[in-house]
């Protein structure tokens, strides 16, 4: 169900690249084009962003926290980085334990604040890079195709906020604006 929303979401992105669900900043479009091609182009240009996988390295992750943390801290025995203390553990354990020692019991029953945030900031940032590529993936393919990126002017942004997500009319405003060559020309997003 994940991947046919995004298909969906990705294919809205031909005809308009919006900035937090508001007026889109700009559009794409191609002199000569059919309202049929445009519209094929731009479901088959979404379909392969969609399936663009993950482009981070997943293995090695546990609860969206990678094996290291930058800290020289481990999980598990290895070197826990800079405390300084040698002290043999509490508890009249061997020195050579693999024991944590953080002021808690060995189990707890909630992971801390910080390991929590830290796990959030590295799925977002993962989520983040994912989408990133997929826009990538989109922008490469719709270019490829002959498209042209193009930014809307404020007059063009607002007749475009009053027609209705996903109606044939926003459809034909959007592949009327995309077609005419003087709009591609004047407009046009230069990289």
């Amino acid at each position: 169900m994940k991947s046919i929303s995004l298909v969906v979401c990705a294919a809205a992105a031909l005809v308009g690249c919006t900035v937090n669900g508001a007026a889109p900043v700009t559009a794409w479009g191609k002199e000569g084009v059919s309202m049929l091609d445009y519209r094929t182009d731009g479901g088959q240009c979404a379909v392969l962003a969609a399936t663009v996988g993950p482009t981070g390295k997943v293995e090695g992750t546990a609860g969206g926290v990678s094996a290291s943390n930058g800290s020289g801290a481990t999980i598990g025995g290895a070197p826990s980085g800079g405390s300084g203390n040698s002290a043999p553990p509490a508890g009249g354990g061997s020195s050579g334990s693999n024991i944590p020692s953080s002021g808690g019991s060995t189990y707890r029953d909630s992971a801390s604040a910080d390991f929590v945030n830290r796990a959030a900031m590295q799925q977002r940032s993962q989520e983040m890079a994912e989408q990133q590529a997929r826009n990538n993936a989109l922008k490469s393919c719709l270019s490829n195709r002959g498209y042209t990126e193009f930014s809307l002017t404020a007059e063009q942004r607002a007749e475009l906020a009053k027609l209705p997500q996903g109606s044939e009319e926003r459809r034909a405003y959007l592949y009327k604006l995309g077609t005419n060559p003087e709009i591609l020309n004047t407009q046009s997003v230069r990289k």
